[in-house]
């Protein structure tokens, strides 16, 4: 392989990983939206197919509890699973909701639930944390605690 070659192909590679993780023509965007004034607090491009997590303690049982997403094709947030140690108020359990398994220390209810976007209010002592491409992001370092932001995806401004 000549020189040349290698340079052209050394600068692509660095080309390609420096706009790794960056959003391109028509790609989306994850963002956390206070409600009040639809002000951007954080936000991460996304693909569709890309998971995320929220991890929290539960506000009266103080046990863990973790929701599994996904992006949707058309950038619909997907509630894949919701996992407990111990059932408390709120958290999925009905049979007809999803297959429910109980076998190891948590209980993992499946669903397919989707949501174009949805609201979420910060606890104050539920310790929530979003993890996104191996990005922890502790909600209460963005928001104020009982403040009501929005989970949604969206396209980059002036694409599509």
């Amino acid at each position: 392989m000549t020189k040349m070659i290698r340079l052209l192909l050394t600068v692509a590679l660095l080309m390609g990983s420096a706009s790794a993780g960056f959003p391109a023509d028509g790609d989306l965007l994850f963002q956390i939206v206070r409600t009040e004034g639809e002000q951007v607090l954080w936000e991460s491009a996304i693909r569709p197919g890309d998971h995320f997590t929220i991890e929290y303690r539960h506000s009266s049982d103080h046990t863990p509890v973790r929701d599994l997403f996904r992006i949707g094709n058309d950038g619909e947030i997907v509630l894949i699973e919701e996992s407990y140690q111990w059932y408390g108020a709120g958290l999925e359990s009905h049979p007809d909701v999803g297959k429910t398994d109980f076998s190891g220390n948590w209980t993992r209810v499946r669903v397919q639930r989707v949501f174009p976007r949805f609201l979420l209010r910060i606890g104050e002592v539920t310790d929530q944390v979003l993890t996104i491409h191996d990005q922890k992001v502790p909600l209460l370092s963005i928001a104020k605690g009982r403040e009501s932001v929005w989970i949604r995806t969206t396209t980059i401004v002036g694409k599509r």
